[in-house]
């Protein structure tokens, strides 16, 4: 059987290909655990970074101009786990790009974000 060079990895939330290196590919599915969990957690970079920045699902569709068509196939309640959120807060600590780094509780957090707002 002939081993293919790449493989095919669907974004969960945009339904985006990723054509990923084998060496790329193991190394997910090593984080991921098994191939068949690699592929239904699987989130590509652009959601992945709108999902961390506090969007919920829908909003990061709609950021992404993703196809209504285009099925989702995970809930907002799954992604905490799988994207790894650590509740660490980055907040600009002045005008030149430097980010302070603060660990906290969610209240914490919220209460922080509703300042800077």
């Amino acid at each position: 059987m002939k081993q293919t060079k790449t493989r095919k990895l669907v974004c969960n939330i945009t339904g985006k290909v990723l054509f990923a290196s084998r060496l790329y590919y193991n190394k997910k599915v090593e984080k991921a655990g098994t191939e068949e969990s690699l592929h239904k957690t699987y989130i590509c970079r652009e959601a992945k970074t709108l999902l961390k920045r506090g969007y919920n699902i829908e909003d990061t569709r709609t950021a992404l101009n993703v196809d209504k068509s285009v099925k989702c196939h995970l809930v907002d309640s799954e992604i905490d786990e799988i994207i790894g959120l650590n509740n660490s807060l980055r907040i600009n600590t002045s005008e030149i790009t430097r980010i302070g780094v603060i660990k906290t509780d969610p209240d914490v957090e919220k209460f922080v974000k509703s300042l800077m707002e």
